[in-house]
């Protein structure tokens, strides 16, 4: 489930960049004031995957050094 957000995070970034880069380039007046804007969204979705790829990380980590007790393990 994480890889699938981090992956829709990943293509709403590129998605952001397209747009802020297409606008600059073409010089698309009505969008320029929107250019700010998307930077900090794009910052945002930087610090967004940043802390998901962390979080993904210290977990897949906390999967391999932890050994499950079976005795002590609850089944519902």
């Amino acid at each position: 489930m994480i890889k699938d957000i981090i992956k829709q995070e990943e293509e709403l970034q590129s998605t952001l960049k397209i747009i802020r880069d297409l606008t600059k380039e073409h010089n698309i007046f009505p969008l320029k004031g929107m250019i700010e804007q998307l930077d900090k969204l794009i910052a945002n979705s930087e610090l967004a995957l940043f802390n998901l790829r962390k979080w993904e990380n210290n977990n897949k980590e906390g999967d391999n050094n932890a050994e499950t007790d079976k005795s002590t393990t609850w089944v519902f």
